[in-house]
């Protein structure tokens, strides 16, 4: 095989695999060339030292998936970092909105899109942080969790996404809350802003999907450890590099009582909601504090059922009953 064809079918293997081409094309060719010259120097013809070269570089094939395994680690961690920045992004703005000292702005964003979103979002995100610390630093990432890493970044970006395209539509079809946006300019510019900056977010997500799509495999796509261990096994690692390996045992017991943790959860969530109402209120306005409280428990109980899944908090029958 020439170096051209050699060239020609590594470009195929990667386009496949949806990696890079460029770079890695252009450093192959560079060793064969200066391979081949040294094998020609030595007195081999021209076509048997471009088939030597080829033969000593490697398979086409085992190069392409070895090279998009890499890509798609970093991609997949890269992916994160950008995921992290806009959620905080976002998060600051709502917030900025919250606390403006013109009660205009507090018309607007209206809250409840923003405030069921963060909480998810953040659960998602927490859960593609734990994966993605686990694992830099390390040439190739498995592949199992770089899927695991690409659905909890497609919750987070899905739900924020959502939840300012809702607080836009609030503010074009009511008056007040255009009003709001006009008066605060760098307001609604941050806005603008964190929006783009979710759009780039959902961006990298699919593209983290895409590469890691692209490098799995039968052998990895049914995995005998369902998700929710190996996240579990992501979460004791990093403790134990913490140096706190007593902690892993409580993740453990949280993962294998599920359900019982969400409503203790959701129950802890009531009170605390409640309790803060009640305080900042007085009994005046402890129902709605309740009624809040309610809205948040029921929160936390449906982004399990919905989330736990995609997210690797919770396993599928077949895996519980191994």
């Amino acid at each position: 095989m020439t170096i051209d064809d050699y060239l020609a079918e590594l470009e195929r293997e990667l386009r496949r695999r949806h990696a890079p081409r460029a770079r890695l094309l252009s450093e192959a060719e560079d060793h064969l060339r200066d391979l081949s010259a040294e094998l020609a120097a030595d007195g081999l013809a021209v076509e048997q030292a471009e088939a030597r070269a080829v033969t000593r570089f490697g398979g086409a094939a085992t190069i392409a998936a070895r090279f998009a395994e890499a890509t798609a680690s970093t991609s997949a961690h890269r992916a994160v970092t950008v995921a992290a920045a806009a959620f905080v992004a976002y998060a600051g703005v709502v917030v900025a909105f919250a606390t403006a000292a013109s009660p205009l702005f507090r018309d607007f964003p209206q809250g409840a899109g923003s405030f069921l979103a963060l909480q998810p979002a953040a659960l998602a995100l927490g859960v593609a942080l734990v994966r993605s610390l686990r694992w830099r630093g390390v040439r190739a990432t498995p592949t199992a969790e770089l899927t695991a890493i690409a659905r909890a970044l497609s919750v987070a970006a899905a739900a924020l996404i959502g939840a300012a395209v809702a607080e836009a539509a609030v503010a074009l079809t009511r008056p007040a809350g255009v009003i709001a946006w006009s008066n605060g300019r760098w307001l609604t510019l941050a806005f603008a802003a964190a929006f783009a900056a979710l759009l780039l977010s959902s961006i990298a997500a699919v593209r983290a999907a895409v590469q890691a799509r692209a490098v799995d495999s039968p052998s990895t796509r049914h995995a005998p450890d369902g998700a929710a261990a190996l996240l579990a096994d992501d979460v004791e690692t990093l403790l134990a590099r913490a140096r706190l390996p007593q902690a892993s045992l409580a993740v453990r017991g949280l993962l294998a009582h599920q359900w019982q943790a969400t409503v203790a959860l959701a129950a802890l969530a009531f009170v605390a909601v409640s309790a803060a109402g009640a305080l900042s209120s007085g009994r005046a306005g402890l129902a709605g504090a309740a009624a809040l409280a309610a809205v948040e428990a029921s929160l936390v109980v449906f982004s399990f059922a919905a989330f736990g899944r995609p997210l690797g908090l919770r396993e599928p029958a077949r895996h519980r009953t191994r």
